[in-house]
């Protein structure tokens, strides 16, 4: 914007130094032919009193060619003015377009720096970032929760393990007990059963 602002200055300032110093210039030539012109002049009375300048003619034509070409130049000066007007216009308006185009640059960088895409959503960093933690402090709370709770079932199925082990060496020991005592019984028995008989052999006898 400053650039442009001086630009502008320098170009007002230059039509304006072009255009006094001819004006200047021109003022002061058409003055002198004008001021020579009435020195050389003689001067004559009307009867009601009023005067005259009779001029040379030839000096006259002179100063209105003069005139005339001073007009002319003006007229070319002041085209070339308003030519070095619109191209130093048309600079400031290619310096607004670039500025304009690098501004567009720089918010879109600034833009990039501060946001992301995720999902073809544009998301504020600051707040990814954020919401990122918060997921994951979720995820770690979940994964701590799921650690404990299979900890707890591996404890829980050890103990069953364990237990059902315990059960069975239990339910071994007590068959074991059980076939021994009727092992036992029946030999027991068996002892019993050969003692009725060899009571009844020894009754047979003695009759």
């Amino acid at each position: 914007m400053r650039t442009i602002n001086r630009m502008l200055l320098l170009g007002s300032a230059l039509c304006l130094a072009l255009t006094t110093g001819f004006a200047q210039e021109t003022s002061s030539t058409l003055d002198g032919q004008f001021n020579e012109l009435l020195e050389s002049s003689n001067s004559v009375k009307s009867s009601s009193g009023r005067e005259y300048k009779v001029v040379n003619l030839q000096d006259l034509n002179s100063i209105w060619a003069n005139v005339q070409d001073r007009m002319a130049a003006s007229k070319e000066e002041l085209a070339a003015t308003q030519n070095k007007v619109e191209s130093l216009n048309q600079e400031v308006t290619n310096l607004t377009q670039k500025i304009d185009e690098q501004q567009s640059i720089v918010e879109a960088s600034e833009h990039a720096a501060t946001h992301i895409s995720v999902l073809g959503l544009d998301i504020p960093k600051d707040k990814f970032v954020g919401a990122f933690w918060i997921t994951t402090a979720i995820l770690l709370v979940l994964l701590a929760g799921a650690i404990y709770q299979f900890k707890r079932s591996r404890n829980v199925t050890q103990r069953t393990q364990m237990n059902f082990m315990q059960l069975q060496e239990e339910m071994e020991e007590l068959r074991r007990t059980s076939l021994e005592k009727e092992r036992r019984l029946r030999r027991e028995l068996q002892t019993e059963r050969n003692a009725v008989e060899e009571m009844g052999r020894n009754t047979g006898i003695k009759r």
